[in-house]
């Protein structure tokens, strides 16, 4: 009989309560100084790679792009960056929060928010997808102090017992419905959250979050992992780059290409798909 991996970094009963409560949470101490440099000059690279051909400056580009440079699935493309995606620390921490003995990979991204970007809107991350209210935790992973001059995250306490609000178009190519305002969140205002390099902020996919500018004169480098699950099914048609490249169809068990299993940890890490969407963005194609 197989026995259960042992998580690396366990997480008390207060600390996952308060998650429970909260909808975020910040752990300390969860990547080694070593491996802070090693992810962050890998993200570095790849995110480098992605934009070569990128010239235009923060001006000529749209106000979404202005928010953040956006790079999704980066283990896909980067063996350097696969090993902070399988991170196995990681991956059991998000196990022991969403309470699930076997997780999968949503996406990974690198979010940098270049010197003058601007703030990004308050927003759940969960409304954007075709996933209903399967169990969703992201972890944010800075590879730089964290502060409100630089691009620190915001997040609404309890805001994640509202479900699912309406969904905010933080492209901005539309007004942007202020969900600060809606009658669910009962006026609770947003918590910046401080974070060293080494520290990891975790918060529940309906969580209403946002970052602020980055007003200092370096970029804000910072990569995410979105974990889910295992056992959801896909909620809806609505287009979705991970679900429609898996062939995942209505109530079918998002599980597949490109959506591997993190915990407990392969003893071996999956090739990447074949397929992969377009280098920087929100990653439409298929």
């Amino acid at each position: 009989m197989k026995t259960e991996p042992a998580f690396p970094k366990t997480i008390n009963e207060h600390d996952i309560q308060r998650y429970k409560d909260r909808g975020f949470l910040l752990t300390r101490d969860v990547l080694s100084a070593a491996e802070i440099k090693q992810f962050g000059n890998a993200v570095d690279q790849e995110v480098a790679n992605r934009t070569l051909d990128d010239h235009r400056t923060l001006e000529q580009k749209s106000t979404y792009e202005q928010s953040f440079v956006q790079c999704m699935r980066l283990w896909e493309t980067s063996p350097s960056v696969q090993p902070l995606t399988f991170h196995q620390g990681l991956a059991g921490i998000a196990a022991q929060l969403l309470e699930a003995k076997k997780v999968r990979l949503w996406q990974d991204q690198a979010l940098y928010k270049e010197p003058g970007g601007k703030d990004t809107e308050a927003h759940q991350d969960q409304t954007f997808w075709p996933i209903g209210d399967t169990p969703l935790v992201s972890a944010w992973i800075p590879f730089q102090e964290i502060d409100d001059n630089n691009g620190a995250m915001a997040y609404v306490p309890g805001s994640h017992k509202a479900g699912a609000l309406k969904v905010v178009d933080i492209t901005r190519s539309t007004t942007p419905y202020a969900i600060l305002e809606d009658a669910a969140l009962r006026g609770a205002e947003p918590e910046f959250v401080m974070v060293d390099p080494g520290s990891v902020v975790w918060h529940a996919g309906f969580t209403v979050h946002r970052a602020a500018a980055n007003t200092s004169n370096q970029t804000r480098r910072v990569f995410t992992i979105v974990y889910y699950a295992d056992g959801a099914r896909r909620a809806s048609e609505r287009a979705v780059f991970p679900l429609d490249r898996a062939g995942v169809k209505v109530n079918e068990l998002m599980q597949g290409e490109g959506l591997p299993v993190l915990w407990p940890p392969a003893d071996v890490l999956p090739n990447p798909p074949a397929v992969s969407g377009q280098k920087t963005g929100p990653q439409y194609d298929k």
